[in-house]
């Protein structure tokens, strides 16, 4: 008698499928097996050992001594701090595969700290330092890159992978895994030797000077309201360890429309806005030794915010740090004073009764930055006054802390504080309910305050360093896959 077969119920074949999915797979699995489709043997580069051929990154294929040797080698922690766009992390994880990846610093041998800083060029010069913790205590090296703004991504982290390679040579050398390692030197093509060319031989046709140009637009239209916003800027940079020199031309206009549909009671109108922004700045810095420096500000602006048709200001500035200039991707501590002129036209006359002025003001600024394995702490106290009435002042802190408190524990806090009363471009006609919902201008206020505060904790398994990106459209927690959308 045949039999018949009836179809699978979806929920019982979604449940299948799901268990499918979370059904556990062997440590040794994880750490030795040959991908589909790899090529039996070691990868270029490494080294065979005893105990079979050797898997991804110099492991032998799954068995017991791969499991041993993956046991063995060391723990590494990647950190990146500032404009660390190259760090890629399951980049590193699947190119770096001779060293086991830790979530959390605290259970890492070598922590990894990534930190980049605006080069001259207007690239990024990345200052990588290997911390060595726990049996490698006390060890540490510090390798640079420069980048040049152009390149892409791909090729920011590839370098970094590489130079990352080659700082954690000194600590796998002292692994067990170190007699299946490998160092390999890839040659210039066509030559067996060339000679080193010096800095000083080198002909750059832009003498050092960068140049950078950005256009942006924004449009947005409804039935009822309509938003155009549009940018440009242009900016010529040179940098050298003497001189520092900084040109920018910025412009922006926002405009909007809002129809009101009419009631009982009035009809139907339209509401406009529209705000102008343009300055011209430029910066001149003199190096006087490692930790003194002199500089010239000069700008010019227009803005329908500030009620401003025209600011002119001239600032001369000295700046001294704390801590050597060498040491400025780890620590800084400065103190910034400028003082000088500013020539105010205003677009409405102002409560003090003005509709010009020449004020001089004077600013003092102090500033911690400290990028250290436990974290990131920027602080910043701001101080400025008008010297014709010193009741014209402002007082700012400013925080931006991402502090590694524990494992697997962080605290995040960004905010500032501002104590307000330097306003003295505000129209003394005041601001229009229309103007103040629209935020046209700036309205009178004796402080500032914003503040974000997080705390992340993160907790689970310290070994699984898989990559998979399947399905990671929808983001790294499914967000987009949403019954309700917005």
């Amino acid at each position: 008698m045949p039999v018949t077969r009836r179809p699978a119920r979806p929920l019982l074949v979604a449940i299948a499928t799901l268990t499918t999915l979370v059904t556990p797979v062997t440590f040794a699995t994880v750490l030795g097996a040959q991908a589909p489709g790899r090529p039996s043997g070691p990868p270029p580069g490494v080294a065979t050992g005893a105990g079979g051929a050797a898997g991804p990154g110099g492991m032998a294929a799954a068995g017991p001594d791969s499991v041993t040797l993956q046991s063995q080698a060391i723990r590494v922690f990647l950190d990146c701090q500032g404009r660390a766009r190259g760090c890629d992390r399951d980049f590193f994880v699947t190119e770096i595969n001779f060293v086991n990846w830790m979530r959390d610093r605290f259970d890492a041998d070598v922590q990894i700290l990534a930190q980049a800083l605006t080069n001259g060029g207007g690239g990024s010069e990345y200052t990588v330092t290997f911390i060595g913790l726990k049996r490698f205590q006390g060890m540490a090296d510090t390798l640079t890159l420069n980048t040049l703004p152009n390149d892409a991504d791909d090729k920011v982290r590839r370098e970094l992978a590489r130079i990352s390679k080659l700082g954690l040579t000194r600590y796998v050398a002292r692994s067990p895994i170190a007699t299946r390692m490998q160092v390999a030197y890839a040659a210039p093509f066509g030559a067996q030797r060339q000679p080193q060319v010096g800095a000083a031989n080198l002909r750059d046709p832009w003498n050092l000077w960068t140049y950078s140009t950005n256009l942006n637009t924004f449009v947005r239209a409804e039935d009822r309201q309509q938003q155009v916003n549009g940018s440009l800027s242009f900016s010529a940079n040179r940098s050298t360890a003497e001189w520092k020199l900084n040109f920018s031309v910025s412009g922006n206009v926002n405009s909007s429309r809002f129809n009101i549909p009419a009631t009982a009671t009035r009809p139907a109108f339209t509401v406009t806005n529209e705000q102008r922004t343009y300055n011209i700045n430029s910066l001149t810095v003199r190096s006087l030794s490692d930790h003194w420096s002199a500089g010239l500000k000069v700008g010019a602006g227009y803005s329908d915010f500030l009620n401003q048709d025209a600011a002119i200001r001239l600032q001369p500035a000295v700046e001294y740090n704390v801590f050597p200039w060498t040491e400025q991707t780890r620590r800084q501590l400065t103190f910034l004073y400028n003082v000088g002129p500013n020539y105010y036209d205003y677009q409405r006359e102002t409560v003090f009764g003005e509709t010009s002025e020449l004020r001089f003001s004077q600013q003092l600024t102090a500033s911690f930055v400290s990028r250290q394995q436990w974290g990131t702490l920027n602080l910043s106290l701001d101080w400025l006054n008008y010297l014709h009435d010193f009741d014209r002042h402002a007082l700012t802190f400013t925080s931006n802390a991402d502090l590694r408190l524990g494992r697997g524990f962080s605290l995040n806090i960004n905010g500032s504080a501002a104590r307000v009363r330097d306003q003295i471009y505000l129209p003394v006609a005041g601001n229009t309910e229309e103007e103040i919902l629209l935020q046209r201008q700036a309205l009178q206020t004796g402080f500032r305050i914003t503040t974000n505060i997080g705390i992340r904790y993160t907790f689970g398994s310290i070994y699984n360093t898989i990559v998979n990106q399947r399905f990671s459209s929808l983001g790294s927690s499914g967000g987009r896959f949403s019954f309700f959308f917005f």
